[in-house]
């Protein structure tokens, strides 16, 4: 475990503070912690939005159903469950994938090349 115990203070302007409490809240994170990653090059992207959330959830709901019912009809032998088991790893792998891609950090560089912040 690593062990912080360096601190400084930074002095910041009004606007800068609401600034930075801004980019905070959307993220999600502690200040501490966002300045770190900024600190190692990296941008946080915004919290996804509670939307995002439910329906993430209910996508893990219906991958759990269709593992159930995978269950249910191998056990009875009716049909072979192989392309129910491929769907339902299809689909959390698509839920991984997009959970990675939305909290995935912004390279700090490709902030800075943009036309916002090219001034």
């Amino acid at each position: 475990m690593r062990k912080r115990n360096k601190q400084f203070v930074i002095r910041l302007s009004d606007s800068e503070w609401n600034h930075l409490n801004e980019l905070v809240k959307y993220s999600g994170q502690s200040r501490e912690s966002y300045l770190r990653m900024c600190i190692n090059g990296l941008v946080p992207r915004p919290a996804p939005s509670v939307e995002l959330v439910e329906v993430t959830q209910v996508l893990r709901q219906i991958a759990e159903s269709i593992n159930g019912i995978a269950g249910a009809v191998y056990k009875q032998n009716k049909m072979d469950d192989s392309v129910y088991m491929e769907n339902y790893k299809a689909l959390q792998k698509q839920i991984n994938e997009i959970m990675l891609l939305i909290r995935q950090p912004i390279n700090m560089e490709e902030v800075w090349q943009s036309q916002k912040y090219g001034q």
